[in-house]
């Protein structure tokens, strides 16, 4: 049953990423490196896209997190939509240092939402 509700929770934190990879997307966001001033405004200028509280919270999530882990999350999550071996090679890691680096993220993710302060990661 733990895998189960582990496997769920995973699940709903992924799915908060590809609505925020979506925001990011509908606001014309090409690089993956130079989006995060797009999202401080409300969207209440003229010409801009209301981003609703998830997208927000998983925005925040992203900027806090150390380099390699925002790095990470971008290459995964936004344009250009580059392959899984793509992403690692750009990144420096393997693939399977890519997948454990994701897995920590939402990992992460779901402990700041859920549990409190962030954990430390190096």
């Amino acid at each position: 049953m733990g895998e189960t509700r582990g496997g769920v929770m995973i699940e709903r934190v992924h799915l908060r990423f590809q609505e925020w990879a979506a925001a990011m997307e509908g606001l014309g966001v090409g690089s993956p490196l130079g989006y995060s001033a797009w999202v401080v405004g409300s969207g209440s200028a003229e010409g801009t896209i209301p981003i609703n509280s998830d997208v927000r919270e998983v925005e925040q999530f992203v900027l806090k997190l150390p380099k390699d882990f925002g790095d990470t999350a971008r290459l995964f999550y936004l344009p250009p939509y580059l392959t899984h071996d793509q992403a690692a090679k750009k990144l420096g890691v393997s693939k399977r240092t890519l997948y454990r680096r994701i897995d920590g993220i939402h990992i992460l993710f779901y402990a700041e939402l859920y549990r409190g302060p962030l954990p430390r990661v190096a």
